[in-house]
């Protein structure tokens, strides 16, 4: 009899640190403070704080004149309506559950709010961690993405970068492949500068930890996936990212989270640890830097 509810109170959670995320971003992209968004509410700034902590939920009318002082486009102006909605309980999500136009800034958003972010990459450098020009490299590799596109997905990734920074930066915990070293995005002098900095992070962001998983690891729970997990506060629930075509790709199940977590610390056994890791990646970057100096 309890089961009903105690999943409906967890899929509400999800929806409102989604809105919560998202109006953080969209206040801050419009270059605003909190004390000006407080003034179109007429309410306190710490109403403001605890909208986008997602600790109460937003009203219809209290989102629609945030989104006007935001100015908040067409589509995505919709999309955030329909799951405030869905937050309240008043609507079902759409079968994608799509919050934003593009999944990646959907991501970031919530990164933003987390406490803890777990990555497992088996090929690529996850993004808060990408170099401008790593970054460029995978975006216009197939020339399917124009420039002003590009131009926006790197805008996005400069904000998504600070977040290591920040005054009170998530922990970050990366397990990245071993061939993840090895791919030739953008060439060798792409790749030198990469691993240099993935190098320099470690060693400077003080939440930031990375381990590589060795090609020789073997078989495991994340084979032929790029997984983040999420770690909110509660009651926010634990979010599930699993980077799948054609699906929504986030969840808060209960048992998919625990599943995750149980299969990421198996990793956390099977890599190398962070001093390993360190040298591993020194290494590489190191074959990097001789093939561009002979190129």
């Amino acid at each position: 009899m309890l089961k009903g509810p105690h999943m409906g109170q967890r899929r509400l959670g999800l929806d409102r640190i989604q809105v919560a995320a998202t109006l953080r971003r969209m206040r801050e992209e419009a270059g605003l403070s909190r004390d000006e968004a407080a003034a179109a509410l007429d309410c306190t700034a710490a109403k403001i704080s605890n909208l986008e902590l997602g600790r109460t939920g937003v009203k219809t009318l209290e989102l629609e004149k945030l989104l006007d002082l935001y100015d908040a486009s067409g589509d995505e102006r919709e999309a955030l309506i329909e799951t405030a909605r869905a937050a309240r309980g008043r609507r079902p999500r759409t079968p994608h559950g799509s919050l934003l136009p593009l999944r990646f800034r959907r991501a970031y958003d919530l990164e933003t709010q987390a406490r803890a972010v777990m990555f497992y990459s088996p090929e690529v450098i996850p993004g808060v961690l990408q170099t401008e020009n790593y970054l460029s490299a995978l975006l216009s590799y197939n020339g399917v993405l124009g420039h002003a596109e590009i131009e926006r997905r790197l805008s996005l990734w400069q904000r998504r970068r600070k977040v290591l920074t920040a005054g009170s930066p998530p922990v970050y915990h990366c397990i990245l492949g071993e061939a993840a070293l090895y791919k030739n995005v953008g060439g060798p002098a792409v790749m030198w500068e990469q691993l240099t900095s993935l190098v320099e992070c470690m060693r400077e962001a003080p939440t930031a930890a990375v381990q590589i998983l060795p090609l020789a690891s073997g078989p495991h729970g994340f084979m032929g996936m790029t997984t983040t997990i999420l770690r909110f506060d509660p009651p926010a629930p634990d979010v599930l990212h699993n980077d799948i075509p054609e699906r929504d790709p986030l969840t808060d199940k209960p048992s998919e989270v625990k599943a995750a977590l149980r299969y990421f610390g198996m990793l956390q056994d099977h890599a190398l640890d962070q001093d390993e890791s360190l040298s591993r990646i020194m290494e590489v970057a190191e074959e990097h830097r001789k093939q561009a100096d002979d190129a």
